[in-house]
């Protein structure tokens, strides 16, 4: 009995001090948020549509809400990832954002417009202390890949996800799929408590906060830093119109959940392949080729929605394409910040640009809110010809002077 014991004991501490180890750890917190994420927002849009009777634009007014919420919660995460680490901020953040759930035990606006913004909160945090903790996990040469593993696993987690809160709902009501969210949020919690290892940048000590908004505020002045920001933002007003409106228009020309989330499977499915390719692209190449071939998917499927903006097929196609391209964009966000920011701002840098995104989902929700009502396909034509913009900064971000150095993998 004592062998056996033994050998657990062995098997358990050779588990801890795996160099894998945290990077599976994250992926899989990644994986369970997005089973929760996922499905919760795009049924969210419809709980307040169906429940609460409420407009595209009142609804686009809620999500912008939680999006300036998840601004200021941004920029803060930042500076606490450099002070604290970015383990704790990812755990504190999973913790706010699973209040979010809550609403949908709640029947009154008043009650669930701070919930939904405590959530965009906690979900910014989310993102900055995880997107830390990842470029604190590999070297550039295998960062492309890594990347494209921790948004995948937010879109399996949503592809697992999807399918079931469908049914659940369905069968089942809003108020036990937001029960069943709230279990995969403490399910993430108690994994980053107890088993995530504690990463710190051995190079520097944590600055105090002061230090850190003088340092991120140099930052952002540079050159590089605000290219970067129009790189993130174009493409997230077009995400933020296709988040709002794809599963709202569907919905009203369906009429049904398992439709919605059919979208959403094959969304995710669809971005998984797309987000690998550009990672192991990236990777082999350099980012700026993957990264112009995302651009142009986006400005096509703007193109394509405009012209079939009221058939369920022409949302499904082009909604599905527009997302894909969207996700691995996100990938290569990571290999962006790699290839032209040092390691010590990397804290800062994810914060400024995802104030950045929660601003330009703002723009794209409350824009494409108020321009569907009148004119469908007009915010899907907007938003995509927008991104011809995205295509120059990336050519400015990545001149051949300036091209990084990029460690090949086979």
């Amino acid at each position: 009995m004592s062998l056996i014991r033994g050998d657990l004991q062995f098997r358990w501490n050779k588990w801890k001090g795996a160099s894998w180890r945290p990077a599976v750890l994250l992926i899989l917190v990644q994986m369970t948020g997005g089973m929760r994420d996922m499905p919760q927002f795009a049924f969210f849009l419809i709980y307040l549509q169906e429940q609460l009777r409420l407009t595209p634009s009142t609804i686009s007014g809620v999500v912008a809400g939680a999006q300036i919420a998840g601004t200021v919660a941004a920029l803060l995460g930042g500076a606490l990832a450099a002070r604290i680490g970015s383990k704790w901020v990812l755990a504190g953040g999973l913790i706010l954002a699973g209040l979010s759930s809550l609403v949908f035990q709640a029947h009154w606006l008043w009650l669930i417009v701070p919930l939904w913004l405590i959530g965009g909160a906690g979900s910014a945090l989310v993102t900055v202390g995880g997107a830390s903790y990842l470029t604190r996990l590999s070297d550039r040469g295998a960062l492309g890949i890594l990347s494209a593993l921790y948004v995948l696993s937010m879109t399996i987690g949503g592809a697992i996800g999807n399918p079931i809160a469908g049914v659940l709902i369905e069968q089942r009501g809003f108020s036990a799929f937001g029960w069943a969210a709230m279990g995969l949020t403490v399910t993430a919690v108690l994994i980053v408590t107890f088993l995530m290892a504690h990463l710190r940048d051995q190079a520097t000590e944590p600055a105090s906060l002061r230090a850190f908004w003088s340092n991120a505020l140099t930052a952002a002045r540079s050159t590089r830093a605000r290219v970067l920001i129009g790189m993130r933002c174009l493409p997230t007003i077009f995400y933020g119109m296709l988040t709002v409106l794809i599963p709202l228009l569907i919905n009203s020309l369906s009429g049904s959940k398992v439709t919605v989330a059919a979208y959403g499977t094959t969304t995710l499915i669809v971005a998984s392949i797309a987000q690998l390719l550009a990672g192991r692209a990236a990777d082999r190449w350099g980012a700026r080729g993957p990264t112009l071939a995302a651009y142009s998917a986006i400005i096509l499927a703007g193109l394509g929605l405009a012209a079939s903006a009221g058939t369920v097929w022409g949302l499904f196609v082009f909604g599905v394409l527009g997302v894909a391209a969207a996700w691995s964009l996100s990938a290569m966000m990571y290999v962006w910040v790699a290839d032209g920011v040092p390691k010590t701002e990397h804290p800062a840098t994810f914060g400024l640009l995802h104030a950045v995104w929660s601003l330009s989902m703002i723009t794209g929700s409350v824009l494409g809110g108020w321009l569907v009502v009148s004119t469908p396909w007009l915010p899907f034509l907007l938003a995509g010809l927008l991104n011809a913009g995205s295509l120059l900064l990336t050519f400015a971000y990545y001149r051949p002077s300036e091209l990084p150095t990029v460690q090949h993998s086979a």
